[in-house]
């Protein structure tokens, strides 16, 4: 049988435990968002892209390898700095609301951008 003062050291533990784990999750959102301030755009190799999501403007979803668990996918292009910031893009994706999968050694959205062809908005003379 547990204890009282088993049950209150295991209860203290874990609060310990969570602190750190929080602690750690907003590092990681601290260094993000200090590094999209910055104006430094990710590399390839900094990157987790997609399996197979794209982004509406063509390049796959991905996420910064280093990334906490309360992170989100976002268009690689974005994230890269070269996006066209004229087309819509796929707005943040948090991982606890959407399951994107993640690339494997077979399939990947990384190196991926096929654009959808601009609609004109002049009209046709034929």
């Amino acid at each position: 049988m547990v204890t009282v003062e088993e049950y209150e050291e295991a209860k203290a533990a874990e609060k310990a435990a969570n602190d750190v784990i929080r602690q750690y999750h907003q590092e990681k959102a601290d260094t993000f968002r200090e590094r999209l301030k910055s104006g430094e755009p990710f590399q390839q190799h900094e990157l987790h892209y997609s399996m197979n999501s794209l982004c509406p403007c063509g390049y796959g979803l991905a996420y910064p390898v280093d990334a906490g668990g309360n992170h989100y996918w976002d268009c690689a292009g974005i994230l890269m700095g070269v996006a066209d910031e004229s087309v819509e893009h796929t707005a943040q994706l948090p991982f606890s609301m959407y399951k994107v999968k993640g690339e494997n050694d077979k399939h990947t959205t990384r190196g991926v951008y096929l654009p959808k062809e601009k609609v004109s908005e002049e009209p046709s003379n034929t």
